[in-house]
């Protein structure tokens, strides 16, 4: 039986710890899948940066988890002195994938060797070896790191500056009063319940997966691997915002995990050889996943979103235009304090120390206008940025992809569009909704984010 994401979800519901006890990761589905497809099966450096608490290192521990057994080498970097990756040298060079789970606590010295190795380029250093007088070279390797960054620490925000931040893939736990009630919740009721009954997953099953991402882990590395393509790639222009230049690299985030997922289902891509290279050729389905697993993310990400701005901007009222871009309504603005007074009736986490920063950043990205009204500040959304509404109408998605794919690989189009542009049934890995995809099916399926989604409301069902 093949595997589906959905077991994947179920493996993230099923996660232990070093000493065997259970420690599921509730209600970060979507995070926990897109750390392990794109990390693992697609090479991308990738960071989660959130609050302490909300469980960004139990994720990590996770996806490192899926390699136990397999033979791939990792190695965790815990000790962030200027030279500690020097003193490690050996292991981290004989290393498939690097952990760093405090990176804020990283000096300039290592932040300047990720930047190297994120632009594919080898750290060198010369040193004295005073054992034989002599001046040796020592370089490290290029990896890719998985690494966890707490928002609050104020390291943390030097830290990631733009350079870097260009250089990874960067997701957000959900730190929301609703979700610290479901984990609570969720964590009350296993006490209730025998051992049975809690878990969902077996040993066996889990093992059956960490072989799966294994396989799929040594057929990238080879040398004669498969050149991925989406011929799906473009007709999901629209989806994308391009409102900030960052779009530009961040779009690649978003091709890579499709890239993932079509390898996560190896024998779903249809291969063709051009010379010596053979192309695997991703399907709707594959699309249509990644754009379930991701899109949210990707979306406040090209819009520079910080961490909670787009809830914080739900709680400020639009003021209507017209046509012609002028205000025909009331412009509502709202002091700092009842910002912070609706921030709190949500459940966000702010104190009144923290949330200026959020406020500011928010205006300099122009989402917000701030003026004085006496001795206070007031902020107010503005009417030149709009919020973006999107879909994606599959059906026509795949009867562009058929054009496409009839022109540009002829020799497999017959192949492709009977198996996978005709009829396909998909199974959402979160819902467990079958829906339809394909010329012969019945409506159109759009992008529909999840409920409990934070940035649910941005998207037009």
């Amino acid at each position: 039986m093949s595997l589906e994401i959905s077991d994947l979800v179920n493996y993230f519901h099923n996660t232990r710890n070093e000493k065997g006890q259970l420690v599921p990761i509730i209600g970060e589905d979507k995070l926990a899948v897109t750390a392990a497809l794109s990390y693992l099966l697609e090479d991308t450096n990738f960071m989660i940066n959130a609050y302490s608490g909300t469980g960004k290192t139990v994720i990590m521990n996770a996806v490192f988890d899926l390699l136990r057994g397999t033979g791939i080498k990792t190695t965790v970097i815990e000790q962030l002195s200027d030279t500690a990756l020097w003193y490690d040298m050996d292991k981290i060079n004989g290393s498939r994938f690097i952990a760093i789970p405090e990176a804020q606590k990283c000096p300039e010295s290592i932040i300047e060797i990720l930047k190297t190795w994120a632009d594919d380029r080898p750290a060198v250093r010369k040193r004295t070896d005073v054992t034989i007088q002599d001046v040796r070279e020592q370089t490290l390797i290029p990896k890719f790191v998985f690494m966890c960054k707490a928002v609050e620490n104020k390291r943390g925000d030097a830290f990631l500056d733009a350079e870097l931040e260009r250089r990874y893939m960067i997701t957000h736990t959900n730190p929301t009063v609703k979700q610290t009630q479901d984990v609570i919740k969720h964590k009350l009721d296993n006490l209730a319940k025998p051992q049975d009954d809690i878990i969902t997953m077996t040993d066996d099953e889990i093992q059956k997966l960490r072989d799966h991402f294994c396989d799929c882990i040594i057929k990238r590395d080879d040398q004669k691997a498969i050149k991925v393509r989406n011929p799906c790639a473009p007709f999901l222009f629209d989806v994308i915002p391009t409102l900030f230049p960052i779009a530009r690299s961040k779009v690649h985030y978003f091709m890579k995990l499709i890239n993932a997922v079509a390898r996560f289902y190896p024998n779903e891509m249809i291969t063709t050889k051009r010379g010596d290279i053979t192309y695997g050729l991703v399907t709707p389905k594959h699309n249509w996943l990644a754009t379930q697993i991701y899109i949210d993310t990707f979306v406040t990400e090209c819009l520079q979103m910080p961490a909670h701005g787009i809830d914080i901007l739900k709680l400020i009222p639009d003021s209507d235009i017209d046509q012609f871009g002028m205000v025909t309504s009331e412009v509502i603005k709202m002091s700092r304090k009842e910002i912070q007074q609706g921030a709190r009736a949500a459940g966000l986490p702010f104190s009144g120390k923290n949330i200026n920063p959020l406020l500011t950043s928010l205006t300099m990205l122009g989402f917000l206008e701030q003026e004085e009204d006496g001795n206070k500040k007031v902020y107010f959304k503005s009417p030149l940025i709009r919020e973006p509404s999107t879909k994606i109408d599959w059906n026509a998605l795949i009867e562009g992809t058929q054009k496409f794919v009839k022109e540009t690989w002829p020799e497999v189009a017959d192949e492709y569009i009977s198996r996978y542009c005709t009829t396909v049934n998909v199974i959402n890995p979160f819902t467990g909704e079958e829906v339809e995809l394909g010329t012969r099916s019945q409506k159109s399926t759009p992008v529909v984010s999840s409920d409990k989604q934070d940035y649910g409301a941005w998207y037009e069902g």
